[in-house]
């Protein structure tokens, strides 16, 4: 059998790490403060541009009628604004 050497900087490199595994179990509180909701956003480019009356409200105010094109968020209608007429 081989006798295998441990030098100096391995064995405190491993003790520091055995020694300070424990205490990270103890950073993280057991009974937290619920998470606030996150914040998202998402913005909608095209480089060769679309057909305004699909995308854009024909209605001013927050009781417009979405377009076709807008429908797949109309569950999340409360939380949307739609900005239009930005063009030069």
């Amino acid at each position: 059998m081989m006798k295998q050497s441990l030098s100096r900087r391995t064995f405190l490199r491993g003790l520091g790490a055995s020694v300070a595994l424990p205490y990270l179990d103890a950073m993280t509180p057991a009974f937290g403060a619920p998470a606030a909701p996150v914040t998202r956003v998402a913005f909608v480019y095209t480089a060769n541009g679309v057909i305004m009356k699909d995308w854009t409200p024909a209605e001013i105010g927050s009781e417009f009628a979405l377009p076709k094109t807008l429908m797949p968020i109309e569950p999340f209608r409360d939380q949307s604004l739609v900005v239009s007429g930005l063009a030069h």
